[in-house]
């Protein structure tokens, strides 16, 4: 892989660690900005050819409640969103759904892409662990991390988790969606409180999966096959 090509973050702005201090943020306004302008389409190649700040989700792309809070771009090949349901996060709602971070990576290539899949992601159960005890936020004896295997369509490559730890007293569900499409790259975040006697949430569940899943398709209605 050229060395110039950038390199996939390891899923900006972990929600454990943001959770706490959004309790504060949620009454600030919500993040204004126009709609990026369509990037116009200027290589022969195949593959997802946009402006990835188009190719992530925006607010009307997630169940009602939720408000953009953050916008972050480190290159011209990336772009990571962060959605806050302010009223679920501060127990006004019973909204299992607490909120989502969506990150898009695009790389010059289908064999770029894979090759960041395979090998600079956080890979294991384990990896997800350590990265969410670096978070003072999360209790160390709560956090559990299994392999998660959705019945999601249209990716190329899918590798996902889920996590379960206290907040406080509050047991939370993370499902972390990693996938390709041809040569982008999706990880997707959905934090999901969990029912009063601490089991999942199967609506939450499902909501996650949907939003994985929506994803999934805006990588694919902007994949150019070669034929195009």
């Amino acid at each position: 892989m050229s060395p110039s090509l950038p390199s996939p973050t390891r899923i900006l702005l972990p929600l454990v660690i943001l959770l706490p201090i959004l309790l504060a943020a949620c009454g600030a306004p919500p993040l204004a900005g126009p709609t990026p302008a369509p990037t116009p389409i200027t290589t022969p190649f195949a593959g997802v050819r946009e402006d990835p700040q188009r190719l992530t989700l925006i607010q009307t792309d997630l169940p009602d409640g939720f408000r953009k809070l953050e916008n972050t771009s480190l290159h011209e090949g990336h772009n990571a969103v962060l959605f806050m349901n302010p009223d679920a996060v501060t127990g006004k709602s019973d909204d299992p759904l607490l909120g989502v971070v969506d990150e898009i990576t695009t790389y010059e290539d289908d064999a770029d892409a894979r090759d960041a899949f395979e090998n600079d992601l956080l890979l294991t159960a384990e990896d997800i662990a350590n990265k969410i005890k670096e978070s003072d936020s999360a209790a160390p004896d709560s956090i559990e991390v299994q392999v998660y295997h959705p019945e999601l369509k249209g990716a190329d490559l899918l590798r996902s988790f889920k996590a379960s730890y206290k907040l406080g007293d509050t047991l939370v569900n993370e499902y972390r969606y990693q996938f390709m499409v041809s040569n982008a790259i999706g990880n997707v975040i959905v934090t999901v409180r969990a029912n009063e006697d601490s089991g999942e949430s199967e609506s939450g569940r499902a909501q996650a999966d949907a939003i994985a899943q929506a994803q999934i398709d805006k990588l694919n209605e902007f994949r150019i096959s070669p034929s195009q």
